[in-house]
């Protein structure tokens, strides 16, 4: 039995809503990620070891998280003059926590960034910005989430934001796959939190457990409630809030290379504005499991022949085909950290001569990405077109937050842990 991964929107939708039902759809989905400029161009945030790590680092220790974003360049627009500033969220990404600037961290609201390099030998032109955080300017005091927001200092309008966690762990997080139950594809976690020396006077109002599949966060189907509370531990043992469905590997496509057919491509050529054009080998709907090797949906920025991939990668338009032997019934959207885990117009696929296509301007790398469909009555379905199989494997983070009943006036991030399904 497939299972299809869905959640009902409170809101009117139809088979003509545009980018009006689709910001009320992201913003049910995910509130972290956000990029509001189309000028502003492969934007990731990362634990600073690996472009493909979560960004989730611990206080008190030397770890940074790093933010990296291209400003593509033309005659006709100046270079902006961008500027950032961190805040303390709640567990929920919904709201800024009801903290003083200096109760969160020491350093300056608004900051400038000092790493920022031009593209060399390219075909389109950009500026590559670098920033790590924690940094000189701000150093953080207290565990939880985080948003960094960049800002045009011209107009001091909001051109991106991304959401990284900081967490003093506290407490332990046992983890665990239940096992497969007859021809169910979903996958369910039993998941014990230990307090550890964490004082814990109610668990249903102290904790808040919130679980990401492959570094995506949708509402209240990720978040478990405790289902029994003891002195030492809460337990989300067997609750649906804790079932995920397994859905297929991800697909890839490689354009490290510009100058040959990678994994995933059909052909690549010079169009007429002289910039480099992708085609990727056509997509079939799946139906049985693809056991092929994937990175959880995410992308990573490299070229085969460059010495500082992150300023000599080229960009390319990277057509995306999907044949049309189902019946899709409301709209077919890529999905993942290449849309910024986001519905977005400009990753809609059209209809056109008997197959489903979308264009899309990326940077050199490796990516992994799948496919979406918004029914007409507003249901997300992720299985229709890839399936949905157990035996797929995923990444589950698991993240503990803790509000006291004396403060409450943020959530602090007292545990973490990162389980993988295979």
């Amino acid at each position: 039995m497939k299972f299809c991964y869905m959640f009902l929107l409170f809101i009117l939708y139809s088979s003509h809503t545009g980018s009006q039902n689709l910001e009320q759809i992201n913003s049910a989905m995910i509130f972290k990620d956000r990029c509001f400029s189309d000028r502003i161009k492969s934007v990731k945030l990362y634990r600073s070891d690996s472009q493909i790590n979560d960004p989730v680092i611990n206080l008190y220790s030397s770890e940074t998280v790093t933010l990296v974003f291209d400003e593509l360049l033309n005659e006709d627009e100046d270079e902006s003059d961008y500027y950032y500033t961190v805040e303390h969220c709640d567990a929920d990404w919904a709201n800024e926590s009801l903290l003083l600037q200096n109760e969160y961290m020491d350093g300056f609201k608004e900051n400038s960034f000092d790493r920022i390099f031009h593209s060399q030998n390219t075909r389109i032109n950009y500026r590559h910005f670098h920033l790590d955080i924690p940094n000189s300017n701000v150093r953080l005091k207290i565990s939880g989430n985080y948003f960094v927001k960049v800002f045009d200092r011209k107009n001091s309008n909001l051109v991106l934001q991304k959401g990284f966690s900081v967490v003093e762990p506290v407490t332990s997080v046992n983890a665990s796959f239940l096992p497969k139950i007859l021809s169910d594809c979903s996958q369910q976690l039993d998941i014990k939190v230990k307090y550890n020396t964490l004082h814990v006077a109610d668990a249903y109002s102290n904790l808040k457990l919130r679980i990401e599949q492959n570094s995506t966060r949708v509402p209240g189907s990720k978040i478990p409630v405790v289902a029994f509370s003891y002195p030492q531990y809460a337990d989300y043992t067997r609750t649906d809030k804790n079932k995920f469905g397994g859905f297929n590997e991800f697909r890839s496509f490689d354009t490290r290379s510009l100058m040959f057919n990678g994994e995933g491509v059909a052909g690549r050529y010079i169009n007429n504005n002289e910039v480099f054009e992708v085609s990727l080998t056509l997509d079939n709907v799946l139906d049985s499991y693809t056991s092929t090797k994937d990175i959880n949906g995410k992308y990573m920025i490299a070229s085969e022949y460059a010495t500082f991939p992150e300023i000599q990668s080229d960009y390319a338009e990277v057509i995306f085909t999907l044949s049309a032997n189902i019946l899709i019934e409301g709209r077919l959207f890529l999905f993942g950290e290449l849309t910024n885990y986001s519905l977005s117009d400009k990753y809609e696929l059209k209809f056109e001569n008997n197959i489903y296509r979308c264009k899309a301007l990326l940077k050199q790398g490796y990516y992994n990405y799948r496919y979406v469909i918004v029914k007409p009555n507003g249901e997300i379905d992720m299985s229709r077109t890839d399936g949905c199989f157990f035996e797929t494997k995923n990444a589950y983070g698991i993240y503990v937050y803790y509000r006291s009943q004396e403060n409450n006036r943020c959530d602090h991030l007292v545990g973490f842990s990162m389980l993988n399904s295979k």
